[in-house]
């Protein structure tokens, strides 16, 4: 079968493997659609990030190359000795952590930061830019059917933004800021309209993206290239900031912007994956006791709230679709994607 491999920084090539064949807990699914991700295009273009290249993860086994994709949804073809959850001809979707449930964070219930942390499609143990892929049962929820075909593929971001926007304990009637209006920006402002937010503010320099980020509840949009966002937010909150502000962007300013723009008390989220250190002054958190932590992915109680929003919210996930590519142009659409010159938000693969 086909299979789009990372083999090194700025070299994926479509592959000839063999067809998976699930064994113990893993099932084979034929995949329908898969969704680039921005972590996919980091790996690509500033790499190996993520990627085991120099020895085995901890959980696979496995070292470059490795298949890609990790947002995906598909048809159960096949399932090992020891599945029960699901059978053939389920239609699924893929929770991308790979976790071992025995370290003391796992047992706490925190099972996206394991500390063997690995995701599939970056890690080894499958992915979804191919025309089979295999993954453990616990990893795969099953679709309702009033998800249409190729929204599963996004409720993976979606998940992200949910347990984001969890991070800032965003709430009724809270103003927060988003910064970036890729999939995850938009997925963040969804939720937290969802969550209960009054006010969300996204910031976001492509016109293009902006517009789309109406259809996911922004409330304000800003263009941080012709206007200062922290000014922004404190004339719409009287200079009180807003409750969270999420950072999905990643560029040099955005940290700093973040702080700036919360209030006291309030709480700085990082959703974005850094290619590089940035200069940061903790003095800025100093005044008004602001917090800043980190988002990583989401636990399987946020994919199964992603699965309910994708159930109700489904017309406004598809509309970050802007591109469908066959698997076959993948690879070209992943150095097309790597400079970052266009208006693409979701780009999906499809196999077949």
């Amino acid at each position: 079968m086909r299979a789009l491999r990372f083999h090194g920084r700025r070299d994926v090539r479509l592959d000839e493997v063999p067809q998976p064949v699930p064994v113990a807990d893993q099932v084979a699914i034929a995949v329908t659609a898969a969704g680039i991700c921005g972590s996919d295009l980091h790996e690509y273009s500033g790499g190996p990030i993520s990627i085991p290249t120099a020895a085995p993860h901890p959980l696979t086994g496995v070292v470059a190359p490795v298949t890609l994709g990790h947002e995906f949804e598909g048809v159960v073809t096949a399932v090992g000795p020891e599945v029960t959850a699901v059978t053939v001809g389920d239609r699924v979707a893929g929770n991308a952590a790979l976790w071992c449930g025995e370290c003391a964070v796992c047992r706490s219930g925190r099972t996206n930061v394991c500390r063997s942390i690995g995701f599939h499609g970056l890690s080894g143990e499958g992915g979804a830019f191919a025309d089979f892929d295999l993954t453990r049962a616990r990893n795969l929820h099953l679709l309702p059917t009033g998800i249409p075909d190729g929204i599963g593929a996004l409720l993976e971001p979606l998940a992200t933004g949910i347990h984001a926007v969890a991070q800032g304990a965003v709430g009724s009637g809270d103003a927060v800021l988003v910064q970036g209006g890729g999939v995850i920006g938009l997925c963040i402002a969804l939720a937290a309209r969802e969550a209960g937010a009054e006010h969300v503010v996204l910031a976001e320099p492509s016109a293009a993206r902006r517009r789309m980020a109406e259809h996911f509840g922004a409330t304000l949009l800003v263009d941080p290239t012709e206007d200062s966002v922290a000014d922004v937010v404190a004339d719409l909150t009287s200079g009180g900031g807003v409750r969270a502000a999420f950072d999905a962007a990643g560029a040099r300013s955005t940290l700093d912007t973040a702080v700036a723009a919360t209030g006291a008390g309030g709480t700085v989220v990082n959703v974005a994956a850094w290619e590089q250190p940035v200069p940061f002054n903790p003095t800025t958190l100093l005044c008004r006791e602001v917090a800043v932590v980190g988002s990583l992915a989401y636990t399987t109680a946020d994919f199964e709230r992603a699965v309910r929003i994708g159930q109700n919210r489904g017309s406004e996930l598809a509309a970050m679709v802007t591109r469908t590519i066959a698997l076959d142009d993948a690879a070209e659409w992943f150095d097309r994607l790597a400079e970052g010159t266009g208006d693409d938000v979701k780009v999906l693969v499809r196999p077949r």
